[in-house]
């Protein structure tokens, strides 16, 4: 049975991840505004620090309702990246992970910690089945994330989604309950 309580506060062995507020927009921007940060992103570079504050609002205006599932990563005072949870389908009992996180932090094991807590919150705690996730076959870092974190290598899909590169072809992947 699915329980939704929203975004609560996750604590890790070296991570807090929490929700993303108004007065965070500067950290955010930090990793938002860097081109090698959204390459294989959905979305755009911000522009600002005004524009990541408007994001943040929007973001934060969600936490009101406990289908949001969004996390700031906050590596001691500083916040680092973000996991998210989104598409969550209550009927077939399974969501969508995306995640992202500053440039100067790669390579150390932060974003795997992160998506860890996240999917067994999710799966334990909320009661979903399973996760799906998806990255482009050039983002090799993102696929050894997944793997590292349990995920299952399902599928290719090409031509999977686009960003500022273009279309991408996609490594698919999945965990279910049953994996944790």
């Amino acid at each position: 049975m699915i329980t939704h309580k929203g975004t609560q506060e996750i604590r890790t062995e070296r991570l807090l991840l929490r929700k993303i507020q108004p007065e965070d927009a500067g950290m955010v921007f930090q990793w938002m505004s860097d081109p090698e940060v959204c390459k294989y992103e959905r979305w755009s570079p911000h522009p600002s620090a005004g524009f990541s504050k408007s994001y943040i609002k929007e973001v934060f205006g969600g936490y009101q309702s406990e289908l949001t599932y969004q996390w700031g990563i906050q590596l001691g005072d500083e916040l680092i990246g973000s996991v998210s949870i989104v598409n969550v389908n209550d009927y077939d009992q399974k969501a969508v992970l995306g995640y992202c996180l500053a440039r100067k932090y790669w390579s150390n094991g932060y974003t795997t910690e992160a998506v860890r807590a996240v999917v067994r919150y999710m799966l334990s705690e909320i009661g979903l089945n399973r996760i799906e996730a998806s990255h482009s076959v050039n983002n090799m870092a993102s696929g050894r994330v997944l793997e590292k974190s349990g995920f299952v290598l399902e599928g290719h899909a090409k031509d999977y989604y686009c960003c500022s590169l273009g279309l991408q072809d996609s490594n698919l992947y999945g965990i279910t309950r049953n994996q944790l």
